[in-house]
């Protein structure tokens, strides 16, 4: 998720920031297929390693969760997550201002510019969330009962809200879809009586030739 979380906000990146080139959505794909094979890669190497009793990778808690040990914990949370939460806290940063800057300068009223807009700051809020939610995890198997049942419901909470964005995400997305079904609707009903008036006056001006064609061939005669 963290790696997911990273290219969708580099997209986001190269796409507010650097207004020059846009990015195109091959570069995103590309980059989710790239963060899917590096997360399942380190899933793969730690559940491989925890295969092997002798490693100790993971411990299964007394009336609490199956977690990594104290020693695992480090390679296998700790840093990955650090150093995914650092690269994201720096375009998150990077993108929030110009997108925030944007919106309170932006002077479109079009519906889906502010559609797109909003599904930016959810993604946003989504980073926020779960990286505060991933900060708490490394501290669970570190601190005493009480508070390691505090954590844990922070740490739940906060990953819980990944499905409630979701949900707004695409709410958004689908308003944006019924906009422009509504404009395509508007522009046709709008485009018919043009038409019929063009017709209207395109045969008044031939039946007005042929009657100029018809009084100019009975003067000849």
């Amino acid at each position: 998720m963290f790696c997911v979380k990273t290219s969708v906000g580099y997209f986001n990146y190269l796409r507010f920031v650097h207004l020059s080139s846009q990015p195109s959505y091959r570069l995103l794909y590309i980059m989710l297929v790239i963060s899917f094979f590096i997360s399942i890669t380190w899933m793969a190497f730690a559940a491989g390693f925890n295969s092997n009793l002798s490693f100790h990778i993971t411990q299964l808690y007394p009336h609490k969760i199956c977690w990594f040990t104290r020693p695992a914990i480090y390679y296998f949370m700790t840093i990955p997550v650090c150093l995914f939460l650092l690269i994201n806290i720096i375009i998150f940063i990077f993108v929030a201002y110009h997108i925030l800057n944007h919106v309170q300068n932006a002077a479109s009223s079009d519906q889906s510019y502010t559609r797109m807009k909003q599904c930016v700051i959810v993604l946003l809020l989504s980073c926020a969330t779960q990286g505060i939610g991933w900060l708490l995890g490394p501290f669970l198997t570190s601190v005493g009962e009480e508070a390691g049942n505090v954590l844990g419901w922070f740490f739940i909470i906060f990953n819980g809200l990944e499905g409630l964005w979701c949900i707004v995400l695409y709410i958004i997305i689908l308003s944006k879809h019924i906009d422009e079904r509504k404009r395509v609707i508007t522009a046709k009903e709008v485009k018919k009586p043009t038409e019929s008036i063009y017709h209207k006056y395109e045969d008044y001006y031939e039946k007005n030739n042929e009657k100029e064609d018809d009084s100019m061939t009975k003067e000849t005669i």
